[in-house]
């Protein structure tokens, strides 16, 4: 099985989105059943990889690989591999895909055209992160975005506040349009790899990620001008700042569950891609451009943060909370030295938990009480003990509490700001610990130990407590034994910051 593994992993959705189609509309716990079947498959599997993976291997050096032809004359393959860059993010998508398909439970309509456009959405994340031929990273790309539209649009929800009103057509449109002008940009930086790369005499032209960076000699000047291409097409994807706008309107439209796999796995598709094929394809790009980079991460911690202050709609608040995270990610990424490109994958791993447990919580509190404003709700914790308790693990991880994943993944990415000489920015990074603190426990006051409200609410119960008890634990056991991700990542960002320093 372990020369097609991969292959199994991406894919088991995608087999149970075929099945599915097969059901009637109306057998409702088949169609569950066969949907949680897949996504497990894909998790129990992701889990063998990452137990299996050999930490004692080159930095390079890809494992569990797969390689057919598909066109051998335009150098195109069907490549899978893993290295300590995407095997946190194959990790990730696999605990993700599971408990976001038992969230979906809830979910009252159309449960047959739900569940297939979703189980095509997780093989495209994970096919993105499997992948090793840039011509498949688009295929995966456009299989994980596209089918967003239809699930926000049919299953999301409109909001009405006053705040603001946000229709769910309009907010999966606008995720649309965002995330597929950051495909057109990575894919215009892809082609310029491929065309410009300066391939030895008798090598053929490939789209393989490994030649092209191994042997393209892209010059320096066409580096600095493909690197934008690549990094504003990812920051789009990965909601940096200022290419965010999609994202809080996206995640406040979709259903709980749909919310979790953008905030997880979705956003930490653009941050992949920067690290991994941004920086790999043009690393002297990726060094001329550093201080820009630096820069929008400063701008995105805080004013996320500052963001996130100021809502009074829960997904509102988790979204902007996400803005703030990936700006963190983002400075860790421009430290461009080995520790900060682990925190940074450190950081896209535990915030891809973190916020989906978030959701969650949020998801059961909005069902639960009808509302997803501060204003109407209070003195939840006697009434929902175990979703308070949730909550507030995940805000305090959310703010780096220490023995959980965002005490480590914030701890990396600060040392390595200081480490690169950037003091200024890790000063203000760590400054802004104090706003993320704010919001959150603003957040906790007022939800759960505020004025009590007259609803009936009662706490969640059966199927609704396995995914965060799931999560949950993940938060604890990579911030208790943060060497289960360091040990595989370690490797392969040695090899990233190799480059980025040529």
């Amino acid at each position: 099985m372990e020369p097609v593994i991969l292959s199994i992993i991406t894919f088991s959705p995608l087999l149970g989105a075929i099945l599915i189609l097969f059901l009637p509309k109306d057998d409702e716990w088949n169609i569950k059943l066969l949907a949680t079947f897949s996504a497990l498959c894909s998790l129990l599997l992701s889990v063998y990889v990452f137990v299996s993976f050999d930490r004692n291997l080159g930095s390079g050096s890809l494992q569990f690989m797969e390689k057919v032809p598909w066109i051998p004359g335009l150098g195109i393959s069907y490549i899978m591999g893993v290295d300590g860059i995407n095997l946190p993010m194959i990790l990730l998508t696999g605990i993700i895909s599971f408990v976001s398909i038992l969230v979906s439970f809830n979910i009252q309509e159309r449960h047959k055209e739900y569940f297939i456009l979703t189980l095509i959405t997780l093989t495209g994340v994970m096919g993105v992160f499997c992948t090793q031929d840039l011509f498949f990273f688009i295929i995966f790309y456009e299989a994980a975005t596209i089918p967003m539209y239809l699930l926000i649009s049919i299953w999301g929800s409109d909001r009405r506040d006053k705040a603001r009103t946000v229709k769910r057509e309009y907010s999966a449109m606008k995720l649309t349009i965002y995330l597929q002008l950051g495909g057109g940009l990575v894919l215009l930086g892809i082609l310029g790899a491929y065309f410009l790369a300066g391939f030895p005499q008798g090598m053929a032209r490939t789209f393989s990620l490994n030649d092209v960076i191994n042997c393209g000699n892209l010059a320096k000047g066409v580096q600095i001008f493909l690197f934008p291409l690549l990094f504003i097409g990812f920051a789009i994807e990965a909601g940096i700042v200022p290419f965010h706008t999609w994202l809080p309107d996206g995640h406040s439209a979709a259903p709980t569950a749909l919310s979790m796999i953008l905030a997880g796995v979705l956003l930490k598709m653009g941050g992949y891609g920067i690290i991994k094929i941004a920086l790999g394809l043009a690393p002297y790009g990726a060094h001329f451009w550093l201080p820009t980079m630096a820069v929008l991460g400063v701008i995105g911690v805080i004013y996320g943060a500052l963001c996130a202050l100021k809502q009074n709609d829960i997904k509102y608040m988790i979204a902007y909370s996400s803005v703030s995270h990936m700006g963190i990610a983002l400075l860790g990424i421009s430290s461009q030295n080995a520790t900060g490109l682990c925190g940074a994958l450190f950081q896209m791993f535990s915030h891809g938990i973190i916020a989906a447990l978030l959701f969650a919580a949020a998801g059961i509190i909005h069902e639960k009480t009808g509302t997803r404003s501060m204003d109407d709700l209070g003195g939840l914790a006697a009434r929902m003990p175990f979703v308070a308790s949730i909550f507030v693990l995940a805000g305090l991880a959310a703010l780096g509490l220490p023995a959980t994943s965002g005490f480590v993944a914030e701890l990396l990415v600060f040392v390595s700001l200081f480490a690169a000489n950037m003091p200024l920015c890790g000063v203000l990074a760590i400054g802004s610990l104090v706003l993320s603190a704010l919001y959150i426990l603003r957040a906790i006051q007022r939800i759960f130990f505020g004025e009590p409200t007259d609803r009936p609410v009662h706490d969640g119960h059966g199927i609704e407590l396995a995914p965060q008890i799931i999560m949950a634990l993940v938060i604890i056991v990579m911030g208790v034994y943060p060497k289960l991700l360091m040990d595989v990542m370690s490797g392969s960002s040695d090899y990233i910051a190799e480059l980025l320093h040529l």
